[in-house]
């Protein structure tokens, strides 16, 4: 297998992690504050799916992320990193699909690079400067990470998280 096809198939395996972790809640449940410093599903789902479209379609593809407009339609501030403090309800409906627009794009995009790409530099603004393996490895593990904190507050509420 290429490198490309890894990076494309390690990427969307993330996703059918997280998606499974998000599924069948009400909104009341996807906007639940756990107790202590946990955050809710909302806030973390949303702050997972905003950095996917920050770092592909910002970063590596150099346009303008979707965010912009999906949060402007939906109530949230402008600012992705300002969602921690946002303290209204997140609607789950609009966020998958927003969540599915941005993987779509990602592994399409993905899908267009070629193993040199890979190697490409880019400034992450967070990260320094990195490559295009880098960035898709990142988003793999942040996705993961965020699946696992999303299943934890899921089980507070007495829901299954993680699908096994």
């Amino acid at each position: 297998m290429d490198s490309v096809t890894y990076a494309r198939q390690a990427l969307e395996q993330t996703f059918n992690l997280l998606r499974p972790s998000v599924d069948g809640m009400d909104q009341v449940q996807y906007n639940f504050t756990p107790p202590g410093t946990a955050n809710s599903v909302a806030h973390t789902h949303v702050h997972v799916i905003s950095s996917l479209d920050f770092f592909i379609n910002g970063i590596l593809r150099g346009e303008q992320p979707s965010w912009t407009a999906f949060a402007s339609e939906h109530g949230l501030p402008a600012n992705p990193l300002e969602v921690w403090k946002h303290d209204g309800q997140i609607s789950i409906a609009p966020v998958m699909d927003y969540q599915q627009r941005m993987l779509d794009g990602a592994l399409a995009y993905v899908g267009t690079l070629s193993e040199a790409d890979l190697d490409r530099e880019v400034d992450t603004r967070f990260f320094g400067k990195q490559t295009v393996a880098f960035v898709l490895q990142l988003m793999g593990m942040h996705v993961a990470g965020h699946a696992g904190d999303i299943s934890t507050v899921k089980g507070f509420q007495g829901l299954k998280g993680l699908p096994f």
